[in-house]
Parts: C-alpha cells; sequence; structure tokens
C-alpha cells in the first residue's frame, strides 16, 4: 500500500530512540498512534545505517500479497502475536507471519599499525 510518509519514534533494543520514516497507515495499523514524531520538532538522530529496525511481516493467507512493518518498540514487537496477529489493507487481511529481531553490524576492526602514542 502507498501513502503518505511519516516521521517516527523508533526505540532501539538498548533504549536509544531514533526518527524514522515509514508509510504513515500501515506503521499506525501495526504500531498504533503511540510513536509519532512529534510535530514541529527538528528531526536530529535518525536510525543510523549500522542498525537493522526489528520487523514484522504479515501476508495474506493465500500467500500472494505481504507487507514489512518496523516494529518501533520491543514491547510492541514481542507483543505481535497476541495484539496485532491481524490486520486489514486494501480489502485484504494479513495475518503475521515473521518477526525479525533487530540487528546492528559493528565495522570490521584491524590493525592500521599507526602508533597511537600508547604501549599495546
Amino acid at each position: 500500500m502507498a501513502g503518505s510518509r511519516k516521521w517516527f519514534v523508533y526505540t532501539s533494543d538498548s533504549g536509544v530512540d531514533f526518527a524514522i520514516e515509514r508509510d504513515e497507515s500501515l506503521t499506525e495499523a501495526v504500531n498504533g498512534g503511540t510513536q509519532d514524531y512529534a510535530d514541529g520538532v527538528s528531526i536530529t538522530a535518525a536510525v543510523p545505517r549500522n542498525l537493522k529496525p526489528r520487523t514484522l511481516t504479515y501476508e495474506t493467507s493465500d500467500g500472494r500479497q505481504s507487507r514489512t512493518v518496523v516494529a518501533l518498540t520491543v514491547n510492541i514487537f514481542n507483543g505481535a502475536l497476541a495484539a496485532v496477529p491481524s490486520f486489514s489493507d486494501a480489502g485484504a487481511t494479513f495475518f503475521l507471519k515473521r518477526r525479525v529481531g533487530e540487528t546492528f553490524r559493528l565495522p570490521f576492526a584491524i590493525d592500521t599499525g599507526l602508533n597511537d602514542g600508547d604501549i599495546t
């Protein structure tokens, strides 16, 4: 479903809040209106590129259509099985198919051989 895009507050697993831009109606269908980014507040900390948000994937019963939605909080992600097992969009009903947790990639560390002044 294509709709208007809106900024939401994404709370990482470590409890840090970031701004994330997503489809408004689809995100609110799963997350509710609790994580809306306040109007008039400037966006300062968007989700970093090395953080992949946790997602919930919903699919129709015939498997022809699917929707992947970011779970904005840990509680929404953990409660997805009971709280929002399905939702309707464009005349179709979507059922929870898959949950994928948040991942955070660390940079590959190598010794550059530069002298930084300490003995190690």
